[in-house]
């Protein structure tokens, strides 16, 4: 039962939603939520069908263990001009985890030097890690941690951002470690922001 808790967060995230909408949706408090993905409680089985329906899912799916694990690419398949990318072994696409390994193994990516001018600005999802070398001229979103020279364009990533600079209107992460320069309108942070430069609006600390 224990699955569940990290499904129902890992989808909630998947979807953009934050535990106040999820809660509302359902009809349930934020605490409720907050206790699902916490493992400290479980959702009434008479609730399964609606949060299955809500993350468009499988009641079988919530209990998963590997909630990654799609039946095959077009579960990713958005119209939305976003480029995806994923590891894949067969059908399957690979469990990200929080550590490198030889099967998890980090996405390495190399971004067009002039993709920031507005004919080739683009959005990236990364369902992984992502190790650049050059800088990343555009929106990303990583489903795990990001490590880069540069990054020109709004961040949201589940893990921690290790950059030389960043630059964006909007970052959302876990922690950002070792950053030489932020400039940011707005920084949502679980743990901490580490930066010899920060120009920054606004730092929120979001403990969920």
């Amino acid at each position: 039962m224990m699955n569940i808790g990290n499904n129902i967060k890992q989808l909630r995230q998947q979807k953009n939603l934050t535990q106040d909408q999820v809660a509302e949706k359902l009809g349930v408090s934020y605490q409720a939520v907050s206790k699902w993905e916490n493992n400290a409680n479980t959702p009434d089985i008479a609730l399964l069908p609606e949060i299955a329906e809500l993350f468009g899912v499988s009641i079988d799916a919530l209990f998963s263990d590997n909630i990654m694990d799609y039946s095959d690419i077009h579960s990713f398949m958005k119209d939305d001009g976003v480029i995806r990318v994923v590891q894949m072994r067969g059908t399957k696409v690979l469990k990200v985890s929080s550590a490198f390994s030889p099967d998890e193994p980090p996405i390495e990516i190399a971004f067009p030097h002039d993709c920031n001018d507005r004919t080739q600005y683009f959005k990236v999802e990364v369902y992984g890690h992502i190790i650049a070398d050059s800088s990343i001229n555009g929106d990303v979103v990583c489903h795990q941690s990001i490590q880069s020279s540069t990054i020109n364009g709004d961040v949201k990533s589940e893990g921690n951002i290790k950059v030389n600079e960043l630059n964006a209107q909007k970052i959302t992460c876990n922690n950002i470690t070792d950053c030489y320069k932020i400039e940011a309108k707005t920084v949502e942070c679980a743990g901490n922001v580490t930066a010899a430069n920060l120009s920054c609006d606004e730092i929120i600390y979001k403990h969920e």
